[in-house]
């Protein structure tokens, strides 16, 4: 039986990660426990939300004290920087699969849905988008070619021109994939002037589509404003990172409208918080998503992010 504290209302969230689909096979244990916290209280600060506690769900082929010992390190490690301790959980023999659900607390009253956005609102994103899908793409994951959906970057026909990564540009893309960063204490900043937010995980054409469908309004996307960081831009080419960034996922930054009064104060919290937070669009009547590029509509090649129940992206 749970009560939030006076004047707090809970926040609920659950994410289920798959062997060989949301991690790669044999991957290091202590990183699948950061990943495994870290993508659920993304969510969390989806909803302007303090981490408060969760509970872990444990399928496991084998008892591996080794690996779990491990995990443990890993999981326990992201509790400890973010705040949050294991409240209970269960355990069961089968294929490696992790079930966590993350609980939060935000102020009664001012948790943000998705379904506020307004015409003549600004679209925002956080970070930057694409790591998540290059990292996948790029870094040498044992046995990643056999049992983790790896992206297809850009449309078929097209001749992928990805990079050798420096060592630099691998640490950044590793840490990305495993170590996403919740923004937390920007979305706890900025949750009264958001009138909606997602977080991006199914890809930025996937998850503003949510915000669109939920507010019954239209997002226009500027591709020339999406922001990259400086490992994809050195990896990839244009037509890849967009893609990637649009239809590729995993990236954990915050997708939110805001009223254009508050422009200013959001600049000045990002500024505050050392995190980039760019203006890529607007909210207009209407419905679904729109592409732009230098002012240009732009043609969606693919309607939708990862699908889970397909073995490729969804056209």
């Amino acid at each position: 039986i749970m009560h939030g504290r006076p004047g707090q209302s809970l926040c609920v969230c659950t994410d289920v990660l798959v062997n060989g689909v949301h991690f790669p096979a044999g991957a290091d244990p202590a990183e699948i426990g950061q990943r495994a916290l870290r993508v659920n209280l993304s969510d969390l600060a989806a909803m302007g939300a303090r981490p408060v506690c969760f509970t872990l769900g444990l399928t496991l082929p084998s008892a591996d004290e080794r690996w779990l010992s491990g995990f443990s390190s890993g999981l326990f490690g992201a509790a400890e920087q973010f705040g949050c301790s294991l409240m209970g959980g269960d355990t069961t023999r089968g294929p490696l699969s992790i079930s966590i659900t993350a609980i939060g607390e935000v102020p009664s009253g001012q948790a943000v849905s998705r379904s506020g956005a307004k015409p003549g609102d600004l679209l925002y994103v956080t970070g930057c988008l694409g790591d998540g899908q290059v990292a996948l793409h790029q870094l040498d994951f044992e046995a990643a070619e056999s049992t983790v959906h790896k992206p297809v970057l850009v449309e078929a026909g097209h001749q992928s021109v990805c990079k050798d990564l420096t060592p630099e540009d691998h640490a950044y893309l590793y840490r990305r994939f495993f170590r996403p960063e919740p923004r937390l204490a920007f979305a706890d900043l900025s949750r009264n002037l958001m009138s909606s937010a997602i977080d991006v995980s199914d890809g930025l054409h996937a998850d503003a589509g949510h915000l669109a469908r939920a507010s019954a309004v239209e997002l226009c996307i500027n591709l020339d404003q999406l922001p990259f960081s400086r490992s994809v831009l050195g990896v990839t080419s244009e037509a890849e990172r967009v893609y990637a960034a649009l239809y590729g996922g995993d990236d954990y930054e915050l997708c939110f409208t805001a009223e254009t009064a508050c422009r200013d104060r959001i600049g000045e919290i990002a500024a505050s918080a050392g995190l980039r937070v760019t203006e890529i669009g607007e909210v207009r009547h209407g419905n679904g998503i729109s592409l732009f590029e230098r002012g240009v509509a732009a043609t969606a090649n693919h309607q939708r992010g990862f699908d889970h129940f397909s073995r490729m992206e969804t056209p």
